[in-house]
Formats: C-alpha cells, structure tokens, sequence
C-alpha cells in the first residue's frame, strides 16, 4: 500500500513538472528601428541585431538545425522604380530573385494592402542557399519617398511549419512609422 502511495505522489509531481514546462510561450518582444522607420514584434527567445557593414537588421532565433538559423533581414533600399504599379513590382523582383537564388521556385506574389496605409506586397519562394533548401517570405513596403523596406523570413523548407508562426508575428506585425 505504501508503495502505491509513493508511487501516485511521485507521478503527481512529474505531471506538474511536465506541465510547467508546457506552460504558454512568452508575449513577443517589441522593437522599433528609427534608422528604417518601423516597428515590429518578434518571439521572446530571439535576437535582434544590426549588420552595420550589410545596412541590415537580422532577427533570429536561438537555434540553428538542419544547418541553418531561422532568420529574418530587414533592409532598406532605395525605390528604382516608383512610378511602376505594384504588380509590376512584384514581377520585377521575382524576375531578380530567380538570377541570383540558386534553385528559386516562385510560390505566389501578392500585392497587399498594408495596416500602415503604405503600398505593399509579398513573394513567397523557395530556394537553395549553400547547399540547404530554403523557404522565404519576403514582405515588401515602398516607403515614402523612395524608400523599399525589404522583409525577408527564411527558415529550411522542412522546417518551415515549425517556424512559420514566429516569421508570421514578426512579418504580420511590421508597421512603418508615423
């Protein structure tokens, strides 16, 4: 009988201790980069850092697997072309992507209406990049004036589902400032 009771109290309390470990994920984090005129959110467990040399802002997550840190570039270029409509764009950029990513495969272009009031559009692709297959979301914001903020989350194609949500709160949630 005594063991029973041991053994009862002993899977009580591994049960809660599993349980905490499965307890809700922490509320994102908020950034904002005056330099680029946003503002987003990203997952508590990641880092944002500034590439200085590159003019670019990397948000990553705290691992890497299948040979590869699930990641996020913001950069900031200057518009070649403001005068051409959106889906042009779009087609444009798809059309440069393919030159230059190994194994591009265009998923869907979309233009986009944007919470911030500004134009907009995402490519979604995959890719390969130093031997590891990639799946990309790049969101797409022509600033004012003659600015494009270029979004891009990347995570390995057999991974994606796993990150998706994370690209998704940092992606969904990037808003440009007023």
């Amino acid at each position: 009988m005594r063991k029973l009771q041991v053994a009862a109290t002993l899977a009580c309390v591994l049960s809660a201790i599993a349980s905490c470990g499965k307890g809700t994920a922490a509320a994102p984090k908020a950034f904002a980069d005056a330099k680029r005129g946003i503002q987003f959110q990203y997952p508590a467990d990641w880092t944002v850092e500034e590439l200085a040399q590159q003019n670019v802002l990397l948000v990553s997550s705290p691992i890497q697997e299948a040979n590869w840190q699930t990641n996020v570039f913001v950069e900031l270029r200057t518009d070649d072309a403001p005068e051409l409509p959106i889906e042009q764009r779009l087609g444009t950029l798809a059309e440069n992507l393919g030159k230059f990513k190994q194994s591009f495969v265009l998923i869907s272009s979309t233009p986009a209406s944007h919470p911030s009031g500004v134009a907009a559009g995402e490519l979604r692709y995959t890719h390969v990049t130093q031997g590891v297959p990639l799946t990309d979301r790049e969101l797409v914001l022509w600033l004012a004036p003659g600015k494009t903020l270029f979004v891009t989350g990347s995570a390995v194609t057999s991974l994606w589902p796993k990150y998706e949500a994370d690209l998704n709160t940092i992606l969904d949630s990037v808003t440009a400032q007023k």
